[in-house]
């Protein structure tokens, strides 16, 4: 199997680097996943929810508005992350 399950150490600095390494791999998957949604986002041209903008409105122009904003922060996005 990969990695001990028991692991027992001789001191609590080798626990405290271990706990660290594990915290970082779950930034780093949670970062991975997260990029990958939205590069899926934008391929299949979906809206994710947390990007949903109002404009008043239901005409072309503001209908332009609205993708023009939501293209524009999705890009966003995935450059922050």
């Amino acid at each position: 199997m990969h990695g001990s399950k028991d692991a027992k150490f001789a001191n609590a600095h080798q626990a405290k680097q271990m706990y660290q390494e594990k915290k970082t791999k779950e930034k780093l998957y949670k970062l991975t996943e997260a990029i990958w949604y939205n590069r899926t986002c934008r391929q299949k041209h979906l809206t994710p929810n947390y990007i949903l903008n109002k404009v008043k409105g239901n005409n072309r122009q503001c209908l332009k508005t609205i993708q023009a904003a939501t293209h524009h922060r999705l890009n966003r996005e995935l450059r922050f992350l």
